[in-house]
């Protein structure tokens, strides 16, 4: 039987960190040890790069220092030849100077000219074409190197895949299971089931999605791009001149004069895009609650005079909206009101589930969650329960790369490699988790467990979540509209399915921009009206729909590699692993893309 998360934040803090890392630490070994790549020789082919790396920066110092001397040559050279030339040529020069003072002091600067120039000819200018030269071919010599490299490195590349994060999390954590990816069963069943509404989607693009479920309850994270009208001011300048007749101080006229820049704004709409990160989580549990609460301000930890005064000052709110019975709000304040300060649900509409699925173990989880500053993220979660419907917005995803692209692991230093792999993975689980804390703070959620089996034996097929991030993945360029000048919003369609491939219609919409230019009409110091231009872009939609073909296959889990370990012998293995990398189609969906 799979345990229970309790107490999630200490969870993490006392097992889940030191476990993950330790599981990730393993699984580098596997992967390093199926690869084949021979870290001694991968550290000695390092360790000439970076020698070749510090002679180079030694060779870029002396080019520094050579460089600075042959150009006080030429400059020096060149102010010899000038100052010589306007003594000879110049009006006080060697004609009006009998005693030949000025011939000599010529014909020295004229000499020193000479010097300078032949010192830059034949020592100067070829010792630092020398230096030039000499690092061209070290860096030359360099990439070599670094493409042997490469060469070393690729078989252990070669077998990174979409999902080994997410396996290791599932390893660490087994309440927590992830899908392949996001099928249209497990969105047939959020829809269905849990009562998710699709129009979610209507004017947005899915840039990602992962799903999964906790303990059968399925889950998605979401990063989708929102297009959205924001406004532009933009600025026109005229400037505008006029004379005007003026009295002195001795009664005489003149006539002055001025000028003055007339400036004027102009505010148009602009497309402005965004990126929003969601966890949507389904579960039975009390199926007629709604509720919203969004970080406190009165979440620190502090014990100090003022803190406590703030949440007195909200505790004492809290229970004179609670005894106003004027107004159609069922809320009713619990006896622990520091929780009630804190999560503070007060638009909650159904007491008898949120009690029930506020427990006293919920609550104290929760509070030890949303006070914590030192183990997670503390307090950065907004939480919205729309009956079956959870959705968690952390503001710790925000900027976070959610994606479990294989190629952030890439390089060409093994040691280096392993840092990385180590510390992105680290750095996914946490964040990952405390998204789903939460969650996990209510005991409820996880004794609960849909009826619903979603895979089978049978291959799901993609949805159109999963369809709009493979094609998000590839980017604006491969579909906006050749006249697009700004981000796209990507939907797709499905035009046909056949030989287990997936046929769709990539529908890129965006905006082209047209100049235009508005004529404010502004009073100028002349005392009159004058019109200034103010240049602005009028933004006009624009699509382009483009072919995108896809193939779905479930993908192979790191459970899989390390059951191959231990049955298989080294030849045998090794040669799984070869097929396995070998396969287009063996990792996550979104590398499975075969045509355009």
């Amino acid at each position: 039987m799979i345990e229970t998360v309790y107490e999630p934040l200490k969870r993490y803090r006392d097992a889940y960190k030191d476990a993950f890392a330790q599981h990730t630490r393993e699984a580098f070994q596997t992967l390093l040890t199926a690869s084949e790549v021979d870290p001694s020789k991968n550290s000695q082919q390092i360790a000439a790069i970076d020698r070749l790396s510090d002679h180079i920066q030694q060779k870029e110092g002396s080019k520094s220092g050579w460089g600075c001397l042959t150009t006080g040559l030429i400059v020096a050279g060149i102010c010899a030849f000038l100052f010589a030339g306007y003594l000879f040529f110049g009006e006080d020069g060697v004609a009006d100077d009998p005693e030949g003072e000025k011939t000599t002091l010529a014909l020295s600067a004229l000499g020193i000219g000479v010097i300078t120039f032949f010192l830059y000819f034949s020592w100067g200018r070829p010792r630092y074409r020398r230096v030039c030269q000499a690092i061209a071919e070290l860096s030359r010599t360099r990439e070599e190197k670094v493409e042997e490299a490469k060469e070393q490195m690729l078989p252990l590349n070669r077998l990174y895949e979409w999902d080994i994060t997410t396996r290791l999390i599932e390893q660490t954590v087994p309440r927590i299971h992830f899908d392949p990816f996001f099928s249209e069963e497990r969105l047939e069943e959020l829809i269905t089931s849990f009562g998710w509404d699709n129009t979610y989607n209507e004017d947005k693009s899915i840039l990602f999605a992962q799903s999964g479920e906790i303990n059968g309850n399925p889950f998605v994270f979401s990063e989708a791009r929102i297009q959205e009208w924001g406004t532009k001011t933009y600025t026109g300048h005229l400037t505008i001149h006029w004379s005007e007749d003026v009295e002195d101080s001795e009664g005489n006229t003149h006539t002055v004069h001025r000028s003055q820049t007339l400036t004027a704004e102009v505010v148009k709409p602009i497309p402005e895009y965004t990126a929003q990160r969601l966890l949507i989580y389904g579960n039975d549990a009390a199926p007629n609650l709604t509720f919203t609460r969004t970080p406190s301000a009165i979440s620190s930890p502090d014990t100090g005079f003022f803190a406590k005064m703030r949440k007195k000052r909200e505790i004492k709110k809290l229970r004179k909206f609670s005894r106003n019975l004027d107004d159609e709000s069922q809320y009713t304040m619990m006896a622990n009101e520091e929780f009630e300060a804190l999560f503070n649900t007060v638009d909650r509409d159904n007491e008898v589930e949120f009690r029930l699925l506020f427990t006293a173990l919920a609550q104290r989880q929760m509070l030890d969650l949303v006070k914590d500053r030192t183990v997670g993220f503390g307090d950065d979660f907004t939480f919205m329960k729309l009956k079956k419907i959870n959705i968690i917005q952390a503001k710790h995803l925000d900027g976070f790369p959610l994606t479990t692209d294989p190629s952030r692991f890439f390089d060409y230093n093994l040691e280096r490699a392993a840092q990385t792999f180590q510390k992105e993975n680290e750095a996914y689980f946490k964040h990952i988790y405390f998204a789903f804390a939460p969650l996990l703070s209510i005991p409820l959620y996880q004794q609960i467990r849909s009826h619903r089996t979603i895979y089978q034996d049978v291959i799901p097929k993609a949805s159109f979540w999963e369809h709009e991030s493979v094609a998000n993945y590839y980017g604006d360029d491969r579909f906006k509209h050749p006249d697009c000048v700004t981000r796209t919003i990507l939907k797709t369609e499905i035009t046909e399915r056949h030989d287990g491939m997936t046929d769709l219609a990539v529908s890129s919409y965006g905006f082209r921009g047209v100049k235009r230019t508005d004529y404010v009409r502004v009073w100028g110091g002349d005392g009159n009206r004058h019109d200034v231009p103010v240049e602005w872009t009028e933004y006009l939609p624009v699509k382009r729909v483009s072919k995108l073909s896809v193939a779905e296959q479930k993908g192979v889990s790191f459970a899989d590699y390390r059951q191959a370990l231990a049955e298989s012998t080294p030849e045998m293995w090794r040669e799984r692993f070869r097929a396995w990398s070998a396969d287009p189609t063996h990792a996550r969906f979104r590398r499975s893309i075969v045509s355009w």
